[in-house]
Formats: structure tokens, C-alpha cells, sequence
């Protein structure tokens, strides 16, 4: 993501964080347009940071505005 072509993601997956032991973050299924598979890993992070900042907005905002559920 340091040269002049702008990098973009294609292709959205799935982004896990799971933390059982160490931290660990999975990005699958993603794919991007000059990109090198960590400009993939770093802009789907990225996605996926921007898509939970919007559903926490919209569940503080009213009771059920987000699209965010507890699994069991």
C-alpha cells in the first residue's frame, strides 16, 4: 500500500478475532485489486473496524437499531 496504485478490497469475507489464547485475528475469504496478501489483511481489519463502529452506533442509539446479537 506504499506505492502509487491505489489498493482496494474485491472480494469481502469474514474477519474473527479470538482471543482463547493469545490474540489472534483471521481474515478469510477477502480478496483485493495491488494488493500483497497483508495490504488485504490490513484493509479488511480496516473494513471490519468501520462496519462495528456503525452497528455499535446504531445500538446505542435505539434499543434494536443494530444488527448485533449474542451467541450462545
Amino acid at each position: 500500500m506504499l506505492d502509487a496504485e491505489p489498493a482496494r478490497l474485491t472480494k469481502f469475507g469474514k474477519v474473527t478475532i479470538d482471543r482463547k489464547g493469545p490474540l489472534v485475528v483471521m481474515v478469510d475469504g477477502f480478496e483485493g485489486d495491488n494488493c500483497s496478501c497483508r495490504d488485504v489483511a490490513a484493509l479488511a481489519m480496516a473494513w471490519a473496524i468501520g462496519e462495528l463502529q456503525r452497528e455499535l452506533v446504531a445500538t446505542l442509539q435505539q434499543p434494536g437499531g443494530g444488527s448485533c446479537g449474542i451467541g450462545l
